[in-house]
């Protein structure tokens, strides 16, 4: 058996500042516009501690793991941004002035930095099942607070039954292939790629009574993830899969060696 070195860790900012950005996104969304800087400093701040010195949480790899998700999300951030705006043009529509474009920009650029940082640490199988867990959490809690203020603003109303049909619908593909992922992967990561084909033809570029900045960030975030663990899934991206036995074996030699150096 060959000998492995246990595979790293996320560092505890890590999970801190994914709390923050989520804790900002739902201030945003319930309390006040002003309070998206709570997000900013959760998605950003880490980053601008470490290069500055001020925080030194990262090791080697960690270091590299995060200047090539930043790669990453430079190029995924601006080839998205030009693609979006180009085919609105085409469309025959008229790009609108809204601030949500920002907003816009600045969620590709965390998602894809995200998404980067956590295939190199977990590997595709657990990338998608906590990714696609995470982002269903936040979607029931969206749809659930939509509808608890619909139902309060309106009263009864049978279409209220319909908003919940929709809900469950689309949290659906998050938690039932998140528990496939690591079963299945393959075959999770086709049905992912498919789920997310139907939403965009159901939802996708649906305006509505809505700008174009707001429909690019609603299907952004709904699809994001879902395509990003297809194609995480079917492909293989990231660091491979070990076993808990593993890394533990792999963790014991570890601090073997230690010892021995020491």
């Amino acid at each position: 058996m060959t000998d492995r070195e246990p595979k790293p860790r996320l560092p505890p900012t890590a999970l801190v500042s994914t709390a923050v950005v989520a804790a900002g996104v739902l201030l945003w969304m319930f309390v006040s516009r002003g309070w998206l800087v709570v997000a900013g400093l959760g998605a950003f701040g880490p980053g601008i501690l470490r290069e500055l010195g001020l925080l030194s949480d990262h090791d080697e790899f960690q270091r590299r793991a995060a200047r090539r998700a930043g790669y990453h999300a430079y190029l995924i951030g601006g080839f998205a941004a030009i693609a979006v705006l180009s085919a609105i043009e085409w469309g025959g529509g008229a790009v609108d002035e809204s601030a949500e474009w920002i907003r816009f920009i600045v969620v590709v650029l965390w998602l894809t930095w995200l998404s980067s940082t956590l295939l190199t640490f977990w590997g595709p199988q657990k990338t998608a099942a906590r990714v696609l867990t995470a982002f269903g959490a936040f979607w029931a809690v969206f749809v659930v607070a939509t509808l608890i203020g619909d139902a309060v603003s309106m009263g009864p109303d049978p279409e209220l039954l319909l908003g919940v049909a929709v809900g469950i619908g689309l949290l659906t593909p998050f938690f039932g292939l998140a528990w496939t992922a690591r079963r299945w992967p393959h075959a999770t990561g086709l049905c992912l790629l498919a789920a997310s084909a139907i939403i965009f033809l159901v939802f996708g570029m649906r305006r509505a009574n809505f700008e174009w900045s707001a429909v690019v960030m609603r299907d952004t975030l709904l699809l994001g993830p879902l395509l990003v663990s297809g194609l995480a899934l079917l492909f293989g991206w990231g660091a491979e899969e070990t076993t808990p036995e593993e890394n533990r074996r792999a963790a014991g030699r570890s601090r073997s060696r230690d010892q021995v150096l020491r």
